[in-house]
């Protein structure tokens, strides 16, 4: 490789860049590579290096998968990513309400700390995309991603099917081509009030129960009415997600594939977090086949109406 200034050369020997890249694309955009990383690479210290070389290793992986911002799925992926963002960081607030703020004194120091951990995350990086900041973003879900496994069977809080669930919508988010996230005004507000629409409900949800019902609810008998009233109200998320495909897909000025992209946001939700405190996900087979198809179906008659919306409502001219 050249054009270094011998610095990081040993490093990057180790580390070749360049190979991961797919072939043709590594012959058509070899020196360009090349140059980049030496650009980069001028002055910069040894952590710097490492994440500039992660840094075109994650694009090189995105374009051997093709979900580079120019692949329909890096498209669709980056469509998702903003509202799997909301997704996580609803159920982070959600978790930070019921496990730390409401519990107390009652939540102890490594447990509060441990669900801040998992929960903190996903708001801030929520924060940093609001402000136009999408690697501060990923960085922040890298972290959430990384705090999840802790603990779950050691300490009280989410279950480890829970924080799968949390791991797969920053697995998707980090893998979105960062620069073909769509972060205009319109995407960033949208985001946001998903995130609204998702946690207050789902919080008013856990501070009645909490208020009503301070036994352990895996292990008490519902009335049959409230028992149907929180079924109904697991549905909740998909609704949501759903209402979004939909106004994505109706928005003659989005981009089509990462408009239908946003379907993605509701496959976590698929798997139904159980209310009243949102702490478990159901792991029979009929419950998953259940709540994956009323899933379907809403975001399926969402992008319906959507489409035919936007054939009817001409893209505003630009300039």
């Amino acid at each position: 490789m050249n054009g270094f200034d011998g610095t990081h050369e040993p490093l990057l020997r180790r580390l070749p860049v360049q190979s991961l890249y797919p072939r043709a694309y590594r012959a058509a955009h070899g020196a360009e590579i090349a140059d980049v990383l030496a650009e980069s690479l001028r002055d910069a210290d040894g952590r710097t290096a490492l994440r500039e070389y992660a840094r075109l290793a994650a694009h090189a992986l995105r374009l051997r998968l093709r979900i580079g911002s120019g692949d329909p799925a890096g498209r669709a992926l980056a469509g998702a990513a903003p509202f799997l963002l909301a997704g996580g960081a609803a159920l982070g607030a959600v978790h930070l309400l019921t496990g730390v703020v409401l519990r107390g004194s009652r939540a102890g120091l490594a447990e509060a700390a441990l669900i801040g951990a998992q929960s903190a995350p996903w708001a801030l990086a929520l924060l940093g995309a609001v402000l136009g900041r999408w690697g501060w973003a990923r960085a922040l879900v890298l972290a959430a991603v990384a705090a999840a496994p802790l603990g779950p069977d050691v300490l009280p809080g989410p279950s480890g099917e829970l924080l799968g669930l949390w791991a797969l919508m920053g697995g998707l988010v980090l893998l979105a081509p960062p620069d073909g996230v769509d972060l205009a005004a319109r995407t960033r507000s949208r985001a946001v009030g998903s995130a609204i629409a998702l946690a207050l409900p789902m919080s008013a949800v856990a501070v009645v129960w909490i208020g009503h019902w301070p036994t352990d609810h895996t292990a008490t008998a519902f009335p049959t009415a409230l028992r149907i009233a929180l079924d109904a109200f697991a549905l909740w998320p998909a609704v949501v997600t759903a209402v979004v495909v939909g106004w994505q897909l109706a928005d003659p000025d989005t981009d089509r594939v990462q408009a239908g992209g946003a379907a993605l946001a509701a496959l976590p939700w698929t798997v139904m977090v159980a209310p009243p405190l949102y702490d478990s996900v159901p792991v029979d087979h009929h419950d998953l086949l259940r709540g994956g198809a009323l899933t379907a179906v809403l975001v399926l008659a969402a992008a319906v109406l959507g489409v035919l919306r936007r054939a009817a409502r001409p893209a505003r001219p630009r300039g």
